[in-house]
């Protein structure tokens, strides 16, 4: 029996969405990491590991501003880290509430980051 108007009408979550929800999200996680680590990784070659290193060393001159010369890269590579692990987790099928807690810390990292890296161009101003 057809429902009426007025009982309105059941839908599905792939017809609410108006699409069937894919598995791309893993894929372009994996690439934007690709790309941003190649990007990294060429600016560094670009520049100069040595010179960059002087040229920051020069500009933290303070013990407390050397701190963020190292600070900055262990975060990088702690969200680079959990990112991966969280990536992992979702590739190879394992917990899904493991996997959300992985992205959340993700995002705190990210967060502590960039928080960082402003504090490092302030005083690179200053």
């Amino acid at each position: 029996m057809p429902r009426s108007e007025a009982q309105g009408s059941v839908l599905s979550g792939d017809e609410a969405r108006a699409g069937v929800t894919g598995h791309n999200v893993r894929y372009v996680l994996a690439f934007g990491l690709a790309g941003c680590v190649i990007a990294f990784l060429g600016i560094v070659l670009y520049f100069g590991y040595g010179r960059l290193t002087e040229t920051l060393a020069g500009i933290f001159a303070t013990p407390g501003e050397r701190l963020l010369l190292y600070a900055i890269p262990l975060v990088l590579a702690a969200v680079a880290t959990v990112l991966l692990l969280g990536l992992w987790n979702l590739v190879a099928g394992r917990s899904n509430s493991t996997s959300q807690k992985l992205m959340r810390w993700r995002v705190v990292l990210q967060f502590i980051a960039v928080c960082l890296v402003m504090v490092a161009l302030f005083f690179s101003v200053r």
